[in-house]
């Protein structure tokens, strides 16, 4: 009914526009009077529209009061009021809108066109079109040698950013300015509303963040949130709805299970175990733990405006994500209030005021017990078997050791409730026309508790736990930054401009936790017991500790340009940081960079290139990432007994570094820029290097040396060198506009130097892999490559497994088979051992990318993004047990046609073994290594605008994310999850909870 109610009014005011309208006719010009064909006319706030033939001309029928808007791309858009004329002829004016464009840089801006170092623009409409709890997913694809790492499909999930690949060893996450504000190391942006950033400005070489110093060896991102503008109030309303979907992983029923298992043991010359006519249990596990379809909720709600004195914007957003299982979810209530008062004209002060509010509960890590599970165990005890068995407890243990997931889910209790406020007040005053003193002060609080509570359950002798425990961990942060600046821009005689800049700034961070646990809840089950109090046994820990680091720093920027043609941009930071020594606290970090307009020299004539710009810079900037205690000695105690006597003695615990000093990034860039066909083609590309030295490494010291544990050492050296290459098109034809966005990028991080004595660094050690590294980092190679035994086939008759022998005839592979893997010995020596351990392959991409494509007819609009990378190995751990069966875990659907019998020589797998002595899936090899390559379709959506009395804007919206994906890879997810350590823990696919598929309908209204 209110539909019919819309529609007829819809007519009714269509038709009395129709009455009172009037032909407006006109000509469309440049600056030089040349007609501009295909120019739009628009009648504000309305679809009613025209646009300029061959010659300039056009006509529209207009109401008397309406307000006209005249648009063409390259041209800066005008409005007109008709006021009853009858002829409106209109001279556009080239717009230079990217170069006058307002770029916010460190501690100040500029217009784009005084830029000469790598800086990338994200739009915040780009970022809007993302729903995610995090809107640093949406940078993914959208900016050149930014790579967004996922952590997986879990709600609330933070990915991490990486910039032009890895330099150093202690977290490769980028420094996050919110504001003019620095924020702590490792800030995830999920305290963010996506619908209030304005942009993202990626600092990607040191010529643009080395005035962040201390802080900005990985890059920096600075975040611009949006501000209220003078005009009437506008008021924005954005909510949707969605689905998340996991794509089914098809593992083996019990047919195939029991044929499998039987095989295992008849191909060692064994007994079956299961007889299938005694079989009648066929569970299907995915179907038991993972849920169709998860809902995920945003709403956003803003409002904004202003007068000549005052200017506010304030908004309220709400998100909420389910996780594909029974238990884990996240949501996030967030604010954020920003006012800007003009007190006069000299004077003006903003304060922004930002509180929220994070609850989640632990997604759990069920994956990869649900894969290994056999499909023979039910899900629960029979009735008979339950009794005397509290309600944790009935659940039916596996036939294979595996824990029970759907009980291991029932059994969770892990949330999280998460307060913080940000606030940052910051007053301009301009001393002259020229001059202006700036000083902010931001502020930071964070406070954050978890509960969890482990009950008391019994499912075998190895799975259980006999006393149940309640833990509460409290994380406090207080984190401020005291910034005064002062700031001279002046242009002289027309040809000279310069921008001076120089500061003092003080950025402190306070650490504080607590975390206790207690045994003994009286009630197993009752959930208002689940408190320290509450808890009656003696089994009682209690942890705490707080911490604080300062850093202080003094800055000088100098911006200067000649005649609009040569640009040149220098900058020194001083920091001092309390994590180091004394005699090496101060830290020094320099750059300069270079730009050339050589379209503008006057022997450049060309009607194609509008604008071409040659740019270069060096600088360096550091990195303090090493314990807050790496400098002190620490005296530890522990108990011993001694003659039938308790004997408490202290001891040295860890040796302190009094020579600690900053790690150093060394970078070099040089790019070229240039728009074609009057600014429809946008191209740069850019080369870089960037080379870290003294880094800061925690380093084991020989055991003759007597020194306990890691030492914190300046030792070693890494570089990353790279390639960005971006091209972007937009085009207006007409009612149609076209715009695409294109981009990719090379990177190559290895190490130059190690610690003294190491050439190789390890990482990922596996038990279940003869206790080996998979990882490894050598000297001139790629960080963090895959490590293992490489193969040679399988073994496919007994001629191939008796001439597999050293040079004296003894088997290299005493314990194989016919169809055992065939593993190369790389030394020649005779022997297969850790002598032969090579590497297999590279994490990293050769190259990735995006592809963005934004079109608009009339009033229907489409956009879509694409992302890639190529090149890049991922080791497949669950193949370590989807295709072996090893320990009789289950195995993936139609294993059976992929592993090696005597009928199905040229499988990719070895034969199916209970014992598994030749060790095809107890040893890391390029078995597990596969092409992770992939392309995938990260977001589209088709939204209408349409009309509504009393609304500006209305427009309706369908959306998709991760809806497809073309990929060679085997396992369940290509975009592997980053880990903690990108360098260990990058590329391994460790069955973590993939990313969904999200379909989304929403709605935005705008008063």
């Amino acid at each position: 009914m209110k539909h019919s109610i819309l529609i007829i009014l819809g007519f009714l005011l269509v038709g009395f526009s129709a009455v009172s309208q009037n032909l407006v006719t006109g000509t469309i010009t440049d600056e030089n009077g040349q007609p501009i064909p295909g120019a739009n006319i628009l009648e504000k706030n309305t679809n009613n529209g025209a646009v300029s033939d061959f010659d300039g001309n056009y006509s529209l029928k207009v109401s008397d009061n309406a307000l006209l808007v005249f648009s063409y791309l390259g041209y800066k858009t005008q409005e007109i009021l008709v006021n009853g004329k009858q002829n409106i002829s209109v001279s556009m004016l080239n717009d230079n809108a990217q170069l006058d464009e307002v770029v916010v840089i460190g501690y100040g801006s500029v217009n784009r066109d005084k830029i000469t170092s790598s800086i990338s623009t994200v739009g915040g409409e780009e970022i809007s079109k993302v729903t995610a709890s995090n809107p640093a997913e949406a940078l993914q694809g959208k900016a050149a040698g930014v790579q967004v790492l996922s952590s997986g499909g879990n709600p609330g999930a933070s990915p991490q950013i990486l910039v032009r690949g890895i330099t150093t060893n202690n977290g490769s996450q980028p420094l996050i300015v919110l504001d003019g504000v620095m924020l702590p190391d490792g800030t995830s942006l999920n305290f963010l509303n996506p619908a209030d950033i304005e942009n993202f400005q990626i600092l990607k070489d040191a010529s643009a963040s080395a005035i962040y110093g201390s802080r900005a060896s990985n890059g920096v991102v600075l975040v611009t949130t949006k501000r209220g503008k003078e005009g009437k109030a506008v008021i924005n309303l954005d909510v949707s709805y969605g689905a998340q979907h996991l794509e089914k992983i098809q593992m083996a029923g019990a047919a195939e299970y029991i044929k499998a298992v039987n095989l295992r043991r008849t191909n060692d010359g064994g007994q079956p175990l299961y007889d299938p006519a005694n079989i009648t249990t066929d569970t299907d596990w995915w179907n038991e733990v993972i849920e169709n379809y998860a809902p995920v909720v945003n709403a956003n709600l803003r409002a904004s405006g202003g007068s000549e004195k005052i200017n506010y914007a304030g908004s309220l957003s709400f998100f909420d994500q389910e996780s594909s299982y029974a238990k884990g979810w996240y949501q996030k209530v967030t604010g954020r209030f920003n006012v800007d008062f003009k007190i006069s004209d000299k004077i003006k002060l903003k304060q922004d005021l930002s509180p929220r509010m994070e609850r989640y509960e632990n997604t759990p890590g069920a994956l990869y017990n649900l894969l290994r599970i056999d499909p023979l165990t039910e899900v629960y005890l029979p009735q008979s078997e339950r009794i005397g068995r509290n309600s944790y407890s009935i659940y039916a243990p596996s036939n294979n050791n595996v824990p029970n997931p759907v009980g291991n889910i029932a059994r969770q209790f892990n949330e999280t409730l998460f307060f913080g406020f940000f606030s940052n007040t910051q007053l301009d005053y301009d001393i002259t026309p020229e001059l202006t003193f700036t000083t902010q002060f931001g502020l930071n609080i964070s406070n954050a508790r978890s509960d969890a509570f482990t009950p008391e359950y019994f499912t075998t002798p190895n799975q259980q736990n006999e006393i149940n425990t309640v833990t509460r961990n409290t994380n406090q942060n207080l984190d401020y930054v005291l910034n005064n600046t002062i700031n001279f821009k002046k242009t002289i005689n027309e040809k000279h401009y310069i921008n001076l800049l120089g500061g003092v700034l003080y950025d402190a961070q306070n650490y504080n936790y607590l975390n206790a646990s207690r045994d003994g809840v009286p009630d197993n089950e009752n959930p208002d017991l689940r408190y320290i109090d509450a808890a009656l046994g003696e089994g009682i820990t209690v942890s705490g500790n707080e911490s604080q680091d300062n850093i202080l720093s003094g800055i000088f920027r100098t911006i200067y340009s000649y005649d609009n043609r040569y640009f040149m941009t220098g900058s020194v930071r001083v920091d001092q940081s309390s994590r180091f020594p004394k005699d090496n606290r101060t830290g020094v970090f320099s750059s300069v960079s270079f730009a050339w307009d050589i379209d503008s020299e006057d022997f450049f004539k060309s009607s194609v290139i509008n604008n071409l710009r040659l740019k270069v810079g060096v600088g360096e900037v550091g990195n303090q990432n090493i314990s807050r205690s790496g400098q002190f000695f620490s005296v530890g105690s522990d108990s011993y007994v001694f003659n039938g006597d308790r004997v408490v003695t202290s001891f040295l615990s860890q040796f302190g570094n009094t020579r600690l000093k900053w790690e150093t990034v060394r970078d070099q860039n040089i790019g070229i820029e240039t728009s074609l066909f009057n600014s429809a083609l946008d191209f740069s590309v850019e080369y870089y290097k960037k080379t870290s030295e003294d880094l800061l490494f925690n380093v084991e010291l020989p055991n003759y040396t007597g020194i306990p544990g890691l030492v914190a050492q300046n030792v070693g050296s890494f570089q990353s060198e790279g390639l960005d290459l971006q091209i972007g098109y937009n085009k207006q034809m007409g009612d149609f506009t076209l715009g695409l966005d294109f981009n990719v990028s090379t990177n190559k991080s290895k190490a130059l130097e190690l610690a003294p004595g190491n050439e190789q660094i390890f990482g990922q050690k596996r038990e279940d892999l003869g206790n080996r590294f998979i990882k490894i980092t050598q000297l001139g190679q790629t960080v963090g490559l895959f490590y293992g035994f490489k193969s040679d086939g399988i073994f496919q008759n007994q001629t191939e497994l008796n001439s597999h022998t050293s040079e004296n005839g003894t088997s290299i592979q005493p314990n194989a088979q016919v169809g055992d893997i065939r593993f190369k010995d790389a030394n020649n020596d005779g022997l297969l051992n850790d002598d032969d351990l090579q590497v297999l392959g590279n994490p990293f991409a050769d190259f990735y990318g995006g592809l963005t494509a934004n079109l608009q007819y009339k009033n229907i609009d489409f956009s879509m993004q694409w992302y890639g990378t190529f090149g890049n190995d991922v080791f497949n751990y669950p193949t370590t047990f989807l295709y072996s069966g090893i320990q009789d875990v289950n195995i993936a659907e139609g294993a059976l046609n992929s592993v090696w019998s005597p009928e199905n020589t040229g499988a990719k797998y070895p034969r199916l073994t209970q014992l598994d002595r030749n060790g095809n899936y107890q040893r890391p090899s390029d078995l597990f290594i596969e092409d992770g390559s992939y392309l995938r379709l990260r977001n589209i959506q088709l939204g209408y605008n349409f009309n509504i009395p009393g609304f500006q804007k209305c427009r309706l919206y369908v959306s998709g994310q991760n809806l497809l994906t073309f990929t060679n890879y085997s396992g369940f997810d290509p975009e592997v999850a980053a880990g903690g350590n990108v360098i260990n823990d990058f590329g391994i696919d460790y069955a973590r909870n993939p990313v969904t598929k999200t379909y989304l309908l929403g709605l935005n209204l705008t008063l």
